[in-house]
C-alpha cells in the first residue's frame, strides 16, 4: 500500500464494514420479526422497516463487498478488468432489483400483516412514537 493511498483505503474499509454491519444485523432484526410472525407467538413485533431490512440486506452486502474488493486490491487492475467489472456489475444489478422488488413487496405485505393478524384476534398496542414498530398481542395486558 502506498502512503498516500492509505488513508483513503482505511476510510473506505470502515464504510466496508458499516455496511457488513448493517447487512448482517439489518438480516437477524428481520429475521426475529418474520420468525414471530410465522410461529403465531402472544407477541409479535412487525413493521415495514424492519422488513425492508432484510430486502436492503443484499444491497449493502453487495456494497460491502466491492469496497472490500476495491480495498484489497489494486483499483487500477480492478478498472482495467472489464470481465470482472461486468461481472461485478451484473451482481449489483441483481441485488439492487431484489431491493426495489422486496420494497415494493414489504410495503402490501405489511398491510397484509396487519390485516390478517386483527382478523386472527391480535390487538394492537399503543405505540411510544411514528417510528416505533407495531406491536400485536393476544392479550392486552401483554402491552407494556
Amino acid at each position: 500500500m502506498d502512503n498516500i493511498n492509505t488513508p483513503s483505503r482505511i476510510k473506505t474499509f470502515i464504510v466496508a464494514l458499516i455496511f457488513l454491519g448493517v447487512a448482517i444485523f439489518g438480516s437477524l432484526a428481520s429475521i426475529m420479526d418474520y420468525k414471530g410472525l410465522l410461529t403465531k407467538s402472544d407477541i409479535i413485533t412487525f413493521s415495514t422497516k424492519s422488513s425492508w431490512f432484510i430486502w436492503g440486506s443484499p444491497l449493502c452486502m453487495y456494497f460491502s463487498l466491492f469496497l472490500f474488493k476495491t480495498v484489497f486490491s489494486d483499483n487500477i487492475e480492478l478498472l482495467k478488468n472489464k470481465n470482472k467489472m461486468a461481472l461485478i456489475s451484473k451482481i449489483g444489478g441483481i441485488c439492487g432489483f431484489i431491493c426495489v422488488v422486496g420494497f415494493i413487496f414489504t410495503f402490501f405485505f405489511s398491510f397484509y400483516v396487519d390485516f390478517k393478524l386483527k382478523d386472527e384476534n391480535y390487538i394492537t398496542c399503543a405505540k411510544s412514537s411514528w417510528i416505533a414498530p407495531n406491536k400485536y398481542v393476544k392479550n392486552i395486558s401483554l402491552c407494556k
